[in-house]
């Protein structure tokens, strides 16, 4: 659900709950208890509180500048289809050509006027480089046979020109989430890293290879208590209705001024620190940061935000002169608790102190963000925060055990 979740971001925390240091002792046996316990009811009409449309508006002034785009439905549908198939090039590409020839530049202004009003069909298309002589024409009729076989190139002339122009709107970078998650569990696929993106591409890429994205429009809703439109018999809401894409300008944040707060019946009840990285620094600024966020809460986001039990992330800039209101998500389970046990939130009897990773031993033991979605599932519950000789041995009699 937030950006990083995100924004933006539902993440799995029962890998990240199984070992902790310092202030937090986690046991499996904690993690057990805490499922068995009860988190105040998430319906239909309270989580849509949580997409970024519906809370942006009002702290706008307190978060980083986007842009909200409500994607069409063609688009949506291509996200659903299987494999990440990415257009070759934008519409703004194949309207242009290559030739510096003074009529090709009069047809480049005419097609390019015509892609900004929606007037140019997929198949008048030219890529790049392709020659259009007649005399080929009989030559490449077995291959353009083939290519008329083959399902339409995805395009979206209208979505594109939207994307483009909110991206230089915002400086020219910008990082993508959908309603409730960003693709952070994708950023491994970009060439940065990370989810900064410059054009069109780099977007669509993010977006369809992503889980958390995949998430948000098809099981957003499935833990909900209700039913959709409360009518009995209806089930949960498979998406929702309107499917944004949030644009965000991007900034360099560092992570270790990143913090997730967590709200239980309008009470702040604890912050913790969110990357899983020691950073011996922060030990000397914890009282400062403790009272600047809990100054935050109580004169912007309390009396503000309209459900009662809910965590918001914040960052507060390195100069620790401002604070960013990042993201808010569910006071749920499947929202990170990262170094506090959900048993602790949930009964705690007054403010737990702000949580910080002890010691570099403690963030070696956090396993690494979202590496399921990288490598299989039984290679990744292998490892189990081994060192790289260690994991290759148990790999190696794994795969000789399955051979037998």
């Amino acid at each position: 659900m937030s950006i990083y979740k995100q924004e933006d971001e539902l993440e799995p925390q029962q890998q990240q709950q199984q070992e902790r240091d310092g202030d937090v002792n986690a046991s499996s046996t904690a993690s057990a208890a805490a499922t068995a316990l009860s988190f105040p009811p998430l319906t239909h009409a309270s989580l849509e509180k949580f997409a970024f449309s519906s809370w942006y508006p009002s702290f706008r002034t307190l978060s980083i500048k986007s842009k909200i785009i409500a994607l069409p439905e063609d688009f949506v549908d291509y996200l659903n289809a299987d494999g990440v198939f990415i257009p070759g090039q934008t519409g703004i590409s194949y309207a242009l050509s290559d030739s510096e020839d003074d009529e090709d530049e009069e047809s480049d202004m005419e097609r390019l006027r015509a892609f900004k009003e929606g007037r140019l069909p997929p198949q008048q298309h030219r890529q790049r480089g392709e020659d259009s002589d007649d005399d080929d024409d009989d030559d490449n009729e077995a291959e353009q046979d083939d290519k008329e076989a083959e399902a339409p190139i995805p395009y979206f002339p209208g979505l594109e020109l939207q994307i483009t122009q909110a991206i230089d709107s915002l400086g020219g970078e910008v990082f993508p989430k959908l309603n409730w998650s960003s693709p952070r569990d994708a950023s491994w696929i970009a060439a940065t890293n990370t989810l900064k993106c410059h054009n069109v591409a780099d977007i669509f890429l993010l977006l369809k290879s992503s889980d958390f994205v995949a998430h948000d429009l098809a099981h957003a809703y499935e833990d909900c208590a209700d039913e959709a439109g409360g009518v009995v018999g209806a089930g949960v809401r498979q998406r929702p209705e309107t499917v944004d894409l949030v644009l965000r300008k991007w900034y360099d944040l560092a992570p270790s001024m990143e913090f997730r707060c967590f709200v239980r019946d309008g009470e702040l009840v604890g912050i913790s620190q969110r990357d899983m990285t020691y950073y011996e620094f922060l030990a000397g600024l914890k009282d400062e940061l403790e009272e600047k966020i809990v100054t935050f809460f109580e004169d912007k986001i309390l009396g503000n935000f309209t459900e009662p039990s809910y965590t918001f992330d914040v960052y507060i800039t390195r100069n620790r002169e401002r604070i960013y209101l990042i993201d808010f998500n569910p006071f749920a389970q499947k929202t990170d608790s990262l170094l506090y046990e959900w048993e602790e939130l949930l009964l705690t009897k007054e403010p737990l102190p702000l949580r910080l990773l002890a010691s570099e031993a403690a963030g070696r033991h956090m396993h690494q963000p979202f590496s399921f979605n990288r490598y299989p599932k039984d290679v990744t519950d292998l490892s189990n925060g081994q060192t790289v000789a260690d994991f290759a041995e148990a790999f190696y009699k794994k795969v000789q055990a399955s051979a037998k």
